[in-house]
């Protein structure tokens, strides 16, 4: 560490902590104070000032003192490969844009022209991502936190598909406390959601008549409800329920949802925001359900999984949907249940961090849709 950091650290600790020589000695930065010379809004202005200063810093409470471990982020950065977000994202936009023009029964093998019919779809869909990931992004650099540029997944097929897997970022420090965790963790759904109510309500606004309705589906194939063959309906949320059967009247049938591209992409960012929401692990709702209770998140998370692979089975046997069977076997690999301990446990949450993430464990009751997609 140069000097010029290691003096703004003590400048900072100085008054309150002592530095452990033998903690330097094997090249750590620990600092020592009796518990009773600080109290927690003391502890929590220096690792804020830290922060400021580029500096993490890891507290805990033991044998009578505070202890704290800092961490300063300067150092060798990798080379940030922007080319390759960019890559990413140029292909998603085309990947949506097919996938848009696909909805919309447009030719594109014919005429490659007609990609365009897909602009809609595209723009809502990625918006409504890039808000959610930008969310993330600009939370986790107010807190100083080092985070990468959103990468998008595209994902194309010549069938119904979204023309995307979504997108994510990659945080490459640690977290300082639980007021940066709620913060970063909260920031994407509720951008996300915002947008997705957005879309939703331009869609239903501009929704036609049921005439208009069956006059547009019928330029993509004929309005016959009960024609042979597999008939792919959308499942609904509470919050869906509510746009669709009680602002709309229920006059856009589940099943040719996807034709109109603002109101599809609203049902996908509702589910997007949803699945994130689901409070297990380094999900979103992970992370923001360790923000409110702590190390108890886990045991929540472990009674989410039951009752997703309970729902699953249930739709198995009634519907022999496997629905949610990729998501199992992720949560069972990846995401796991447990959520590592921010680096000081002892920040306390503000009364509107509170309100905001339980707010977000509501947005998840509303928008969650226990079957997304059935064939009938």
């Amino acid at each position: 560490m140069d000097r010029k950091k290691l003096f703004e650290i003590e400048q900072i600790l100085g008054t309150y902590f002592r530095p452990d020589m033998w903690a330097r000695m094997q090249g750590k930065l620990l600092y020592r104070a009796d518990e009773n010379k600080i109290d927690t809004s003391t502890m929590n202005e220096l690792s804020n000032k830290l922060l400021m200063k580029g500096v993490h810093s890891y507290v805990e409470k033991k044998d009578g003192e505070w202890q704290v471990y800092v961490h300063p982020l300067s150092g060798r950065k990798a080379t940030p490969r922007i080319w390759v977000n960019i890559l990413l994202f140029i292909a998603t936009i085309l990947t949506t844009m097919l996938a848009g023009a696909l909805l919309l029964g447009k030719n594109y093998f014919q005429d490659f022209s007609e990609i365009f019919y897909g602009w809609k779809y595209a723009f809502a869909v990625l918006t409504i991502l890039t808000f959610h990931e930008m969310g993330h992004y600009l939370a986790a650099r107010w807190h100083r936190i080092l985070v990468t540029l959103p990468y998008y997944i595209p994902l194309f097929f010549p069938a119904f598909n979204f023309g995307t897997m979504g997108a994510f970022i990659r945080i490459k420090s640690p977290i300082p406390n639980r007021r940066a965790l709620l913060d970063v963790g909260v920031a994407g759904p509720i951008a996300g959601f915002v947008l997705s109510l957005l879309f939703l309500i331009i869609g239903y606004k501009n929704l036609p008549d049921l005439a208009g309705i069956i006059a547009h589906v019928e330029t993509i194939h004929p309005w016959d409800m009960d024609a042979p063959g597999a008939n792919l309906i959308l499942g609904k949320s509470i919050l869906f329920s509510f746009f669709n059967d009680f602002i709309a009247d229920g006059r856009l049938p589940m099943n040719e949802v996807y034709h109109f591209p603002f109101i599809f992409a609203g049902w996908i960012g509702l589910l997007v925001t949803a699945i994130n929401l689901i409070p297990i692990g380094q999900l979103d709702g992970g992370h923001i359900l360790y923000a409110l209770i702590g190390a108890k998140s886990e045991k929540f998370g472990l009674a989410a999984f039951i009752a997703m692979f309970a729902l699953n089975m249930y739709l198995v046997v009634e519907f022999l949907s496997f629905i949610w069977i990729l998501w199992i076997l992720l949560i069972l690999i990846l995401i796991r249940f447990k959520h590592p301990p921010t680096l000081d446990e002892h920040v306390e949450l503000s009364p509107p961090q509170r309100f905001l993430g339980w707010f977000c464990i509501f947005i998840f009751a509303v928008s969650f849709i226990p079957m997304p997609i059935h064939i009938q």
